[in-house]
C-alpha cells in the first residue's frame, strides 16, 4: 500500500481572502465595484419608506486639497451614516461646500498675486467660480476615496443659483420681521483684507503688544458728593508735606495708536479709588486695589506717596480731562472695568471696541474713526496721516514721552485676535455695517431655550454653546469682498438714505434663482426695483446699488432653509450637525439663530463634536514644524481602511492624535483582526447554512458559550454605535477577535476544525458558531473598516444571502437574544481562570526545555469537594481549552501538575495517545483520526 499524506486528508482552511490586504490595491477596486453597483443608490432604494436619519454636511471651503481634519470630519459622519443604514435607516446624504467668501477669495488672490483693488470684478468673479469648482471636484474624489458613500451626483454648493435663492428668501424673511439693520458700530476688522469680519473669523493667538501708562490730565473734578472740586481749596487741605498741583486719570492701554480716537475715561462705578500725592505735587488717580501693582510696574516706591481723598468710582463720574490729542474728554462709569490688572481707569475709544461702544451710546459720546479701511490714518490725525495704525505705536508712544504723558513704556505678550484667512492682526474699528439684531424678538432668549432642547455629544457642548450666545453681540453681516452672495441694498442718490427693502429682496431672490448672484454686478437697477419705488426719506426715485457681500457663514447657516427645507428627501430639523469644536461659535450658531427667529426651532435634534487634530506630541499641525499629516499619503503608504479605522479608535470629544507610529500600532490591531476573519472564512468553505445549519440544544457547550458572547458583543458594540462611542466599540471590536477568538475559542478549535470527520457533529458544531460570528462581526466593522468588511462579504455572499452589498443587508437580522446566556459565561468564567493558571505552568515547562508543543503536555489537576465535582463534569473539554494530549482530575488537595507525555504521537492529528497503529490501513494514527479518515474514504 502506497504510503499515505496525512495532510491531505485534513480539513485545511480555503479562501480566496488574502492574509496581506494590500490595501492600496484593494480599494480601488472596491470603490469601482461600490460605483458600478451604484451603492448609495442602492442602498436608499433598499430603505425606501423606512423612517430616516438625516446628517446634514456642514459645508468645508472649495479651496485647496482636503487635510487630516476633513478626513477626520467626514469619515465620523460616514461610520455614523453607515451604522444607521445597517439598523435599517433611510438615510440621504447630501455633502455641501461652500464656494464663496474670504477663504476662497484669498486663495485666489494669492494665486494670481493680485488684491481686490487690481481686479475687474465681474472676471474676477468668474475665477473665482471656476477656482471653487475645481476644489468641489478634487475633495469630491479624496472623500470617495475614503470610502464614503453619498450622493456625490448632486451636492449643495452655495454658488448654485437655486442656493442664493433661497439666501436671499431667508435675509428677505428676516429683514421682514425687523431683525436686519445697518449702523455704524465697531466691528473686527482685517486691514489685510480691507473687511469687517465676524465672530467665528476670528482666531486669537499670542500677539507682542506695546504696555504704557499714560497720564490724562484733569480740568474739571467732582468729589464724593457729586460736586465740582475747588482743586486750590483741596490743596491748602493736604498738609504741609505736599503741594498738588496737577491731577490726573492714569490709564494703561497696549494699543496706543487707538488714543487718537480717545474721548472718556471709564471707572468702575462700585470700585475705589484715590489720589496718589507725591512730593512733587503731581497726583494721578488709580484704583485703590491696583495701586500697588501699579507702581511696582513704574517702578515706584508706595512709601514715597499718600492715597487721599478716597472715593468711589461714580462720585468721579462727570469729571472732565485733557484728551491726549486735543479736546475734552469725559470720565465715565462702567461694570466691566477690570480690578485685575492696569489702574482701573480705562481709555475708552466708541469707535475701537464693543465695550467702549455701548458706553458710548449710554452717554452719548461722540465716535471718532480716523482709521481708513487699509487700517491707516486719515487726514485727521496731522504728522500721523498715512501710517498704518500698527507701526504708528512707537511713534505715538514716543510724543506721547516727549509732551511729558507717559509714567512707563514696556512690550507685553498676551492673546490678540487675529485673522483667520490671512493670519494678521485685525483692528476693531467703526464703519457702517449691516447686522442681524441677536435680541429682537427675544431671539437670544429662544436660541438659549432650543439649546437645552438639543442633545449634545459630548455634553460639555451645551454650556459651551450657551455661554456664546448669551455673550455675542449682534452679527455684522456685510463684508467689504468681491466673491459671495451681495446684500442687495440700495442707495438713494438724492439723501444717500440706504435701505433693504421686501419688495426688491424678493425680486433679487428670483431673478437669483434664474441668473445667480452675479446679476447684481451685471444688471441694471432697474431689473431689481419694484414698479413705483420711492426712498421713504425724501420720495425720490433714483437710486444706486450697494455692493457689501454676504457674511459667508450667512451662506452656510442658511443650508437649513437652503437645503433641509428645500429637499423633499431630507427632514427639517436634522437628525445631527456634525463638525469641529470651533463650530460652537460659527456653523451651529449662524445656523441656530437665522431658524429659531423663522422656525420657532433649532435646526437639529443633535449636535455632535469632535477635537482638532494634532501630532503625536499634542502640538498643533504647521508646516514650519514639519508635523503635517497628509491624508493622501497615509492612503497611498497605508489604505483608507487605517484612517478610517484612525478615526473610529479616537477619543473625538478631545484633541485628535496622529503620527507615524500610532498609524503603524493601528495597522498592527487591523492586521490581527483581518487574520482572525481570514481564519472564520477559511473554515467555512464547506460549510451550507442550509444543509449543516445545527439545532442551538445540539451544540457543544464551548460553542454555546461563544455564541452567548457574540450576542453580549453585539449589544456592546451597537450601544457604544448609539452613543457615539467609536473608540469603545472599535476596543469591543479587537478585544473580541484578540481573547475571545484568537488567544481562546478559534485557537482551541484547530483540532476539530482540521482533524475530525468534515460532517462530524463536532465540526459542524463550531462551523455554525463560526458562520455566525462572522456574520455579526462583519456588520459590527463595516461602518468602521468598510472596505475589508466589504471584501470578506464578497468572499461570502453565498453563506450569508447573496445580497449584492453588506451594506444592503440588515445589522439586526443577526442579533439571537436567545443565545445570551448568563449563567454559562459564570461557569466558564471560573474555567478561564483555571486556564490562565494551566498555561502558566505548561510555559514553564516550555522554558525549562521539558515539552515543546503544548500538546507534549498531560496537565494533572486535583481539587476538593464542590470544586472537584464541577471540574470533573468538564473532564472531556479541558483537554481542548488546555490544547494538550490529556488531562486528568483527581480529587485531593488542590494542585496543578504539567508532566511531558510518554504517549505515541498521532501522524495525523499530532495529538499523543494511547491506542496508536491499530488499524492496518491507517497506521501511525489514533482511533479518532482512524474514524475520520474511513469517513473520507
Amino acid at each position: 500500500m502506497d504510503k499515505i499524506n496525512y495532510k491531505d486528508t485534513l480539513n485545511l482552511p480555503k479562501t480566496d481572502f488574502s492574509m496581506k490586504a494590500n490595501l492600496s490595491v484593494l480599494e480601488p477596486k472596491m470603490l469601482a465595484f461600490w460605483k458600478e453597483l451604484g451603492i448609495y443608490e442602492k442602498i436608499r432604494h433598499s430603505r425606501k419608506g423606512k423612517k430616516k436619519f438625516v446628517l446634514h454636511d456642514g459645508p468645508p471651503y472649495a479651496n485647496g486639497s482636503i487635510h487630516i481634519g476633513h478626513a477626520l470630519n467626514k469619515i465620523l459622519k460616514d461610520i455614523i451614516t453607515k451604522y444607521m443604514v445597517l439598523k435599517g435607516a433611510d438615510c440621504p446624504s447630501i455633502f455641501g461646500w461652500d464656494c464663496h467668501g474670504l477663504p476662497v477669495e484669498h486663495q485666489l488672490f494669492k494665486e494670481l498675486k493680485k488684491n481686490k483693488n487690481d481686479v475687474d470684478v465681474l472676471e474676477f468673479r468668474k475665477k473665482a467660480k471656476d477656482f471653487a469648482a475645481r476644489f468641489v471636484e478634487l475633495q469630491k474624489e479624496d472623500f470617495k476615496r475614503l470610502g464614503i458613500f453619498s450622493d456625490f451626483d448632486n451636492p449643495y454648493l452655495t454658488f448654485n443659483p437655486r442656493y442664493e435663492y433661497n439666501v436671499i428668501k431667508l435675509l428677505g424673511s428676516l429683514a421682514r420681521e425687523g431683525y436686519i439693520y445697518r449702523g455704524r458700530k465697531p466691528v473686527n476688522w482685517c486691514a489685510a483684507c480691507e473687511t469687517a469680519l465676524a465672530e467665528a473669523e476670528v482666531e486669537y493667538e499670542d500677539h507682542v503688544s506695546p504696555s504704557i501708562f499714560v497720564k490724562f490730565k484733569t480740568k474739571t473734578l467732582t468729589g464724593p458728593e457729586g460736586k465740582r472740586i475747588d482743586i486750590e481749596k483741596r490743596t491748602k487741605q493736604v498738609g504741609q508735606r505736599y503741594q498738588p498741583k496737577d491731577i490726573y486719570f492714569v490709564i494703561w492701554t497696549t494699543t496706543p495708536w487707538t488714543l487718537l480716537a480717545n474721548v472718556a475715561v471709564a471707572l468702575h462705578p462700585e470700585e475705589k479709588y484715590c489720589c496718589l500725592v507725591q512730593g512733587s505735587g503731581e497726583t494721578w488717580i488709580v484704583a485703590e486695589k491696583l495701586k500697588t501693582s501699579f507702581l511696582k510696574v513704574i517702578n515706584k516706591e508706595e512709601k514715597d506717596f499718600d492715597c487721599i481723598w478716597p472715593a468711589q468710582g461714580r462720585d468721579w463720574e462727570g469729571s472732565t480731562y485733557e484728551r491726549p490729542f486735543g479736546g475734552e474728554g469725559k470720565v465715565v462709569t462702567a461694570n466691566y472695568v477690570s480690578m485685575e490688572d492696569g489702574t482701573g481707569c480705562v481709555h475708552t475709544a466708541p469707535g475701537h471696541g464693543q465695550d467702549d461702544y455701548l458706553t458710548g451710546k449710554k452717554y452719548g459720546l461722540e465716535i471718532l474713526m480716523p482709521v481708513d479701511d487699509k487700517g491707516r490714518f486719515d487726514d485727521t490725525c496731522g504728522k500721523w496721516q498715512g501710517k498704518y495704525v500698527h507701526k504708528a505705536n512707537d511713534e505715538i508712544v514716543e510724543d506721547l514721552n516727549g509732551r511729558g504723558l507717559l509714567l512707563s513704556a514696556g512690550k507685553i505678550t498676551h492673546s490678540y485676535p487675529h485673522c483667520w484667512r490671512c493670519k494678521n492682526p485685525i483692528i476693531f474699528r467703526a464703519t457702517f455695517q449691516w447686522f442681524l439684531d441677536v435680541d429682537r424678538n427675544d431671539l437670544r432668549e429662544k436660541a438659549l431655550k432650543e439649546i437645552e432642547n438639543v442633545k449634545w455629544v459630548p455634553s460639555s457642548g451645551k454650556e459651551r454653546m450657551k455661554g456664546m450666545v448669551e455673550l455675542r453681540p449682534d452679527w455684522c453681516l456685510s463684508r467689504q469682498r468681491l466673491w459671495g452672495i451681495p446684500i442687495p441694498a440700495v442707495k438713494c442718490k438724492k439723501c444717500a438714505n440706504v435701505t433693504l427693502d421686501e419688495e426688491v429682496l424678493k425680486k433679487c431672490a428670483e431673478i437669483f434663482k434664474e441668473k445667480g448672484s452675479d446679476s447684481w454686478f451685471n444688471l441694471e437697477i432697474n431689473n431689481f426695483l419694484p414698479e413705483g419705488f420711492a426712498c421713504k426719506e425724501c420720495k425720490s426715485t433714483e437710486f444706486i446699488k450697494e455692493f457689501d457681500i454676504l457674511d459667508v457663514w450667512f451662506e452656510s447657516g442658511a443650508s437649513f432653509f437652503a437645503v433641509l427645507k428645500d429637499n423633499p428627501e431630507l427632514n427639517f430639523p436634522a437628525d445631527m450637525y456634525l463638525e469641529g469644536s470651533d463650530q460652537h461659535r460659527g456653523w451651529f450658531q449662524v445656523s441656530l439663530l437665522p431658524s429659531v427667529a423663522i422656525e420657532n426651532k433649532a435646526p437639529f435634534k443633535t449636535i455632535l463634536t469632535h477635537g482638532f487634530v494634532v501630532d503625536g506630541e499634542g502640538r498643533k499641525m504647521s508646516k514650519s514644524l514639519g508635523n503635517v499629516i497628509a491624508p493622501q499619503q497615509t492612503i497611498k503608504q497605508y489604505g483608507a481602511e487605517i484612517l478610517r479605522l484612525w478615526v473610529a479608535y479616537s477619543d473625538y470629544s478631545e484633541d485628535v492624535k496622529i503620527s507615524d507610529s500610532i498609524v503603524k500600532q493601528l495597522v498592527d490591531i487591523y492586521r490581527k483582526v483581518r487574520n482572525t476573519i481570514k481564519f472564520m472564512l477559511g473554515n467555512l468553505y464547506d460549510y451550507d447554512p442550509a444543509r449543516n445549519k445545527m439545532a442551538y440544544e445540539e451544540l457543544l457547550e464551548v460553542d454555546k458559550l461563544m455564541l452567548s458572547k457574540t450576542m453580549e458583543l453585539y449589544k456592546a458594540v451597537t450601544e457604544n454605535y448609539e452613543n457615539y462611542s467609536f473608540y469603545k466599540a472599535c476596543q469591543e471590536i479587537f478585544n473580541f477577535c484578540n481573547l475571545s477568538l484568537s488567544s481562546f475559542y478559534l485557537d482551541i478549535l484547530k483540532d476539530r476544525l482540521y482533524t475530525f470527520s468534515p460532517n462530524s457533529k463536532e465540526r459542524r458544531s463550531c462551523q455554525f458558531v463560526i458562520y455566525n460570528i462572522l456574520n455579526v462581526l462583519l456588520k459590527l466593522i463595516a461602518p468602521i473598516i468598510s472596505f475589508t468588511a466589504e471584501e470578506a462579504y464578497s468572499s461570502s455572499k453565498s453563506l450569508y444571502g447573496g445580497q449584492e452589498s453588506i451594506f444592503l443587508s440588515r445589522l439586526d437580522e443577526c442579533y439571537e437574544p436567545q443565545w445570551l446566556n448568563d449563567e454559562l459565561s459564570k461557569k466558564w468564567q471560573i474555567i478561564f481562570e483555571l486556564r490562565d493558571k494551566v498555561l502558566k505552568e505548561i510555559e514553564i515547562k516550555r522554558a525549562a526545555g521539558a515539552i515543546g508543543s503544548s500538546l507534549e503536555a498531560e496537565v494533572f489537576l486535583k481539587f476538593k469537594d464542590k470544586e472537584f465535582a464541577f471540574y470533573k463534569g468538564y473532564a472531556g473539554i479541558l483537554r481542548e481549552v488546555f490544547i494538550v494530549s490529556a488531562v486528568v482530575i483527581e480529587e485531593g488537595n488542590p494542585e496543578i501538575r504539567v508532566e511531558k507525555t510518554t504517549k505515541e504521537k498521532c501522524l495525523r492529528c499530532w495529538n499523543y495517545r494511547d491506542s496508536l497503529g491499530t488499524d492496518k490501513d491507517f497506521p501511525g494514527t489514533c482511533l479518532r483520526c482512524v474514524e475520520a479518515l474511513k469517513s473520507i474514504k
